[in-house]
């Protein structure tokens, strides 16, 4: 029979438990285990685990002093023993259908890893849509730095393995985590669910520039990391440069140009051996090529000769980048 855990970090989140963890115990599929890890709480959030624990016995409850937020998922974590383990914050709410319809989901897909939609509330309320293909997926991750919703992820335990997140990072580490995933394991299959099936919460300062920075400072330190475990080799400039121009859309010179596009060379060849996906690889250069449609006849010409690598590719592309030229 398949097994179902879910773990949940706690930190000062008592305003919130009550309406989270009613949202867990109300699922159409109920969890088998409830891993919750308090993290130091120093408001009256361990009282209100203990007093759901005495009536709801699949509730495990780890109290450490305050080592943050990694160390409370990596523990929680650890410490999951279902065939599936759900993610989840302790300020958010679940659809009920959620862990039904994740589970049905990655067993017809035989998917390792799978997200939704999810609406925020809070100070802000809005439906957020990702991508849902594998493909797309794994595109988005090593070149925009996005990865599947954290606090709405359901994993296959054996896909997951040993990988954890990295303790010493206080942004990005959710990112983090599946790059990890993806650079062990190229093969592994990852899906969105085009579903609202988690309510999450906002604060005020969660988006503030200051936060925004330091999540890509943070991104660019996993990638220099993380890369070379898949043969991919980078210096820190040429990532710099390619999320100036993924992230902020922001052509490069020249000269930049001359130094980013083996580097990307080798990202899209990379995903192109683990996707199969021709169309993602042309719409990546195409995108490309827009962002540097101001930059003139020097930029074009470069970033033609790196896509001309796939020589059918290249005279598709001269049709379609030369229109942003005139």
């Amino acid at each position: 029979m398949t097994r179902l855990s879910v773990r949940l970090p706690v930190y000062n989140a008592a305003p919130y438990l009550t309406e989270s963890l009613n949202s867990l115990l109300a699922q159409t599929r109920p969890a088998d285990q409830i891993v919750i890890v308090n993290d130091g709480s120093t408001d009256h959030s361990l009282d209100l685990l203990q007093q759901f624990m005495r009536r709801e016995p699949r509730i495990q409850i780890i109290d450490q002093k305050n080592q943050g937020v990694s160390v409370a998922r990596n523990r929680g974590l650890a410490l999951c023993e279902g065939d599936f383990v759900a993610l989840m914050d302790a300020d958010d709410i679940c659809h009920p259908n959620r862990f039904s319809v994740q589970l049905e989901t990655m067993q017809r897909k035989r998917l390792d890893l799978c997200g939704s939609w999810m609406r925020t509330f809070g100070n802000k309320n809005r439906e957020l849509r990702y991508p849902c293909g594998d493909a797309e997926l794994k595109w988005n991750i090593l070149y925009l730095g996005r990865t599947l919703p954290n606090p709405t992820v359901m994993m296959r335990r054996q896909a997951v393995g040993i990988t954890r997140y990295r303790e010493d990072l206080h942004f990005a580490e959710d990112f983090g985590f599946f790059l990890e995933l993806l650079m062990k394991n190229p093969q592994i299959r990852m899906g969105n669910i085009p579903k609202t099936l988690l309510h999450y919460r906002t604060h005020t300062g969660q988006a503030s520039k200051n936060l925004k920075d330091q999540n890509q400072r943070n991104i660019i330190t996993l990638f220099n990391d993380q890369l070379p475990s898949a043969n991919i080799d980078a210096t820190l400039s040429q990532l710099a440069e390619h999320f100036t121009v993924w992230q902020n859309k922001t052509p490069l010179t020249a000269l930049q140009l001359k130094s980013y596009l083996p580097f990307m060379q080798v990202v899209s060849g990379w995903l192109l051996q683990h996707t199969g996906d021709r169309r993602l690889s042309a719409q990546h250069w195409k995108a490309l090529a827009k962002i540097h449609s101001s930059q003139g006849e020097e930029s074009f010409q470069l970033i033609l000769d790196a896509a001309g690598s796939d020589q059918p590719l290249s005279w598709r592309l001269m049709e379609k980048l030369r229109s942003f030229l005139d």
